[in-house]
C-alpha cells in the first residue's frame, strides 16, 4: 500500500543536479528539485530513524523503496511541467490576443526527407510562423487532463502570468541570499571568502497557502511503519535547508481521472509526457522501444506502442556524490530527459490491448529502463490521446 507525504519547506529550497560546487561559485538552484534530491534525503530520515547505522545491509533496503515525485502540490491538487507539445503565442497588432497552437508529428510530403536518427521518426512543427510568449511553467492535474484527453484550451489558454484560482503556477521566485566563511577559532569574518547561495521561494506570490511537495511512497516492513506516522523536520537540498515531512492517509489527486481514462479505451493514437525527468539507456529513447522499429510493448501490459514522434528540450546533467562503501566519491554525469518532454506513439491495428491498460499500470508510475531509477521516481509518466 503506498504512502503519501507532503513536503513544506521552511526555508527556501535549495535543489542542485550534483554536480560539484567549486569555491567562488554560486550555489544555485535547479527551477525544481529533481527525484534523486528528495529520494536521498527520504531514505537519509528513515535510516537515521532507524538507529543511524548505514551498513551495507541498511543500505540495500533503504534502496529498495520506491520513491514518486516529488510534484507540486497547492491547495490539494497536483501540478505537472508544462507540456511541450504546444506553442502560446501572441497576435501581432493592438489587441495581441493570446493563441494556443498544437504541435504534432508532421505528415512528410512524397519525396521529402530529414536528418532524423530514425527514417521512420517523423518531425514535430508548428502550422505557422509564430513567436512563443510568456506563459507559466506548471498545469494543475485539472488542465492538464483537460489536455491530454486531446480537448481544445480556447477558454482557458495559458496567461502571461498565473492568476490565483487559475490552475496555473508560475516559474518559482528564487530567493538570493550571500554567505561569508566563519573561522572557527573567532567566529570572526574571513576576509575576502563570500559566497552567494539561490533558493526556491515555495511562498507564492498573492497566495495565503504555500507551495508544497508530494511524494508517493512504497515501503514494506520496518519502513512502511515508520512512513505511516511520519511527522518532523529534515534537511532536503543543499546547505541543510530544513523541510517539514507529514505523512496524509490518502491522496487522490494521484490517480488517474475517470474521464480520461475513458477516452483512452479506445485511442490508436497515445501520447507519453513526462511528469519528472526521464533517464533512458538509449539517451532519448526508451530502451523498451526497439531501436530498429521504433516499436515495443511496456512491461506489464499488453498494449503495442511505435513511436512517430518527440517534442524533447536539451538534455539536463544529473551527477552526485556517493557515500556507499565502496563507491565513496563523485558520480559520473548522467543525461536526463527534462520534464516536460512528450512522446507520440500510435497502436498497431494488430494490438489487442486496449490503451487504458497504461493509465492502470503506469499513471504517474515509472517509465526508466533501470530498475533504481524506477526506485527514484525518474521518467513518472502522463498518458493522454492525440
Amino acid at each position: 500500500m503506498s504512502i503519501y507525504l507532503t513536503l513544506t519547506p521552511r526555508d527556501p529550497l535549495i535543489a542542485r543536479d550534483g554536480r560539484p560546487f567549486g569555491s567562488g561559485q554560486r550555489m544555485k538552484s535547479l527551477d525544481w528539485p529533481y527525484p534523486s534530491v528528495l529520494a536521498g534525503s527520504l531514505r537519509s530520515l528513515l535510516g537515521k530513524a532507524n538507529g543511524g547505522v548505514f551498513d551495507d545491509k541498511t543500505v540495500a533496503a533503504l534502496k529498495q523503496i520506491n520513491i514518486e515525485g516529488p510534484l507540486p502540490l497547492f491547495n490539494g491538487e497536483l501540478y505537472f511541467p508544462a507540456p511541450r507539445d504546444l506553442l502560446v503565442y501572441a497576435d501581432e497588432g493592438k489587441n495581441q490576443r493570446r493563441s494556443l497552437m498544437k504541435l504534432r508529428p508532421l505528415e512528410m510530403p512524397a519525396g521529402s526527407g530529414c536528418n532524423l536518427p530514425f527514417a521512420s521518426l517523423r518531425p514535430v512543427g508548428v502550422s505557422k510562423e509564430a513567436k512563443p510568449a510568456k506563459a507559466p511553467a506548471f498545469w494543475s492535474l485539472t488542465h492538464m487532463a483537460h489536455w491530454l484527453a486531446g480537448k481544445e484550451l480556447e477558454k482557458f489558454i495559458p496567461p502571461e502570468k498565473a492568476e490565483a484560482g487559475s490552475g496555473f503556477l508560475d516559474t518559482l521566485a528564487k530567493d538570493e541570499r550571500m554567505h561569508v566563511s566563519i573561522k572557527p577559532e573567532t567566529y570572526a569574518a574571513e576576509e575576502g571568502l563570500l559566497f552567494k547561495t539561490v533558493g526556491l521561494d515555495m511562498g507564492l506570490a498573492g497566495q495565503a497557502a504555500p507551495l508544497q511537495l508530494a511524494v508517493r511512497v512504497a515501503a514494506e516492513g520496518i519502513w512502511h511503519e515508520k512512513l505511516k506516522h511520519l511527522k518532523c523536520l529534515h534537511p532536503l537540498g543543499g546547505e541543510r535547508r530544513l523541510a517539514h515531512w507529514q505523512a496524509e492517509r490518502s491522496c487522490t489527486a494521484w490517480h488517474c481521472p475517470a474521464a480520461l481514462h475513458t477516452a483512452l479505451k479506445p485511442a490508436k493514437r497515445v501520447r507519453l509526457v513526462l511528469a519528472t525527468p526521464g533517464i533512458f539507456k538509449h539517451g532519448w529513447l526508451p530502451g523498451w522501444l526497439d531501436e530498429t522499429s521504433l516499436q515495443g510493448t511496456l512491461p506489464g501490459t499488453s498494449v503495442q506502442l511505435r513511436l512517430l514522434g518527440a517534442c524533447i528540450d536539451r538534455w539536463k546533467p544529473i551527477s552526485g556524490w556517493g557515500l556507499e562503501n565502496g563507491n565513496i566519491g563523485p558520480k559520473p554525469i548522467r543525461r536526463l530527459v527534462p520534464a516536460g518532454s512528450v512522446y507520440f506513439f500510435e497502436v498497431p491495428e494488430a494490438c489487442k490491448g486496449s490503451a487504458a491498460e497504461l493509465t492502470d499500470n503506469y499513471w504517474l508510475h515509472s517509465v526508466a529502463d533501470e530498475a533504481q531509477d524506477r526506485r527514484d521516481g525518474l521518467g513518472l509518466a502522463l498518458w493522454g490521446l492525440w
